[in-house]
């Protein structure tokens, strides 16, 4: 944090102290004046008149009072703003650790307030920095793998040319994946940077997720899985059929993933005239409270057993902001050893509204 301890007064310590100076003067003069021509003669005042400072000491002590009252609350106003000047100065030069508020002591005004705005404002800058540059670690991590993999599969092609086809695959697998994965990262970096347009138009969200889950039935026949769906009525929305539909996908193919041989997922939606609420939960272990917020971080894929998982860990990232750039929201609620239920809820008018 910038040392902002030893302030020296700026331009609008100066400008607010000459107007405060000013003012009480002005008031001053005036009050001495009508005192001065106004009270009533006495001998006290004959006396008083004949004094050699009588007439300057009064001058004198309202100078010195309204130069010390001037400076005292020029001071008081001018000093958090000059606080945040240096504030504003060091994020601007990479210094996002700065904050403000603590320097202001336990004033409680709209001046408080705005240091306030500005930690706020300074503790996102440095969470949304620190986000970047682990996302931009992970990326490369995810990156390294399949471009670890294509290297290796051309060395042995290299020494073994009669293992051209399933070399040949293995390359065609690796590039498909990297390929996926640029992808992915791509619809995240699109969402999260909330500024690219996406075409909106009429969504029958039921429609949607009744193709979604004969896909997931499809997929989990080959573990036995039984998907449970009780949808609603029909519940037109306005939005990107595209963003909705991969995200849906997402939280139902992972749910058909994580849960046992024979288990079942159920998929439910309750629809009124203003949202739409699709639960959808398995059997699975579940994830742990404290992991909860961490399973739609980018590249996060909590396994309570420690087992190796398969992904990248993007969709719950990308499902994430898909939802609630369409004005909804979602969230994930774990009983251990009971499975995952993800409640998401999706407004009728969609970012339109």
């Amino acid at each position: 944090m910038p040392p902002f301890a030893t302030l020296r007064p700026g331009r609008l310590f100066w400008k607010l102290f000459i107007a405060f100076l000013l003012a009480s003067g002005t008031s001053f003069l005036i009050g001495a004046g009508l005192f001065a021509f106004v009270r009533p003669v006495s001998a006290e005042r004959v006396v008083f008149d004949a004094l050699p400072f009588n007439r300057s000491m009064p001058l004198l002590i309202g100078t010195v009072v309204s130069l010390v009252f001037s400076a005292a609350v020029a001071w008081y106003l001018a000093r958090p703003i000059t606080h945040l000047s240096r504030g504003f100065s060091a994020i601007a030069a990479g210094e996002l650790a700065t904050r403000v508020n603590p320097l202001v002591g336990t004033r409680r005004d709209e001046i408080a307030d705005l240091t306030r705005d500005f930690d706020g404002m300074a503790a996102q800058l440095q969470q949304l920095l620190a986000t970047q540059e682990r996302l931009f670690h992970d990326v490369s991590h995810e990156l390294r793998s399949p471009l670890t993999r294509l290297q290796l599969a051309i060395g042995l092609l290299r020494q073994s040319p009669d293992k051209l086809p399933d070399m040949v695959l293995r390359i065609e697998r690796e590039a498909e994946r990297l390929n996926l994965l640029i992808e992915e990262v791509l619809t995240l970096a699109r969402l999260k940077s909330g500024t690219a347009e996406f075409e909106v138009g009429p969504v029958d969200l039921i429609d949607l997720l009744t193709a979604i889950v004969d896909d997931a039935r499809f997929e989990g026949r080959a573990r036995q899985c039984e998907i449970h769906y009780l949808p609603s009525a029909a519940f037109v929305t306005i939005g990107n059929g595209d963003l909705l539909y991969r995200a849906f996908e997402n939280i139902i193919r992972n749910a058909v993933k994580f849960s046992p041989m024979r288990g079942r997922v159920t998929v439910t939606a309750e629809a009124d005239a203003e949202r739409a609420v699709v639960r959808i939960s398995d059997q699975g272990r579940g994830v742990p409270a404290a992991m909860l917020a961490d399973i739609f971080e980018p590249f996060k894929r909590v396994d309570p057993d420690g087992v190796e998982m398969t992904g990248f860990g993007l969709g719950l990232a990308i499902a994430k902001h898909a939802v609630e750039r369409h004005g909804g929201s979602i969230r994930a609620v774990s009983a251990d050893g009971r499975g995952l239920v993800m409640e998401v809820m999706v407004p009728r008018r969609g970012p339109s509204s």
